[in-house]
């Protein structure tokens, strides 16, 4: 499964990502940094008066591989 994380400075200089979980796998760049600049200029997410996503960093899919080694939900019970 995909995940798109979107890594953001906060007014305080910290980093902060805000994580997408059912996110389209077919975003462009460009598309994704509009998108974060138009959620920093919102200005609504706030804590203790520090804008949390106050300057868009870096946007990138994170995978989640699972390799099952084994898996006894599907058997029946006898």
């Amino acid at each position: 499964m995909k995940k798109l994380e979107l890594v953001f400075k906060s007014s305080d200089d910290k980093l902060k990502t805000m994580t997408i979980n059912y996110a389209n796998d077919t975003l462009e760049g460009t598309d994704v940094q509009k998108q974060m600049s138009q959620i920093a200029a919102l200005n609504m997410f706030q804590k203790d008066g520090v804008n949390l996503y106050a300057t868009p960093v870096a946007a990138q899919y994170r995978s989640t591989n699972i390799e099952s080694l084994f898996d006894n939900r599907d058997e029946k019970k006898a």
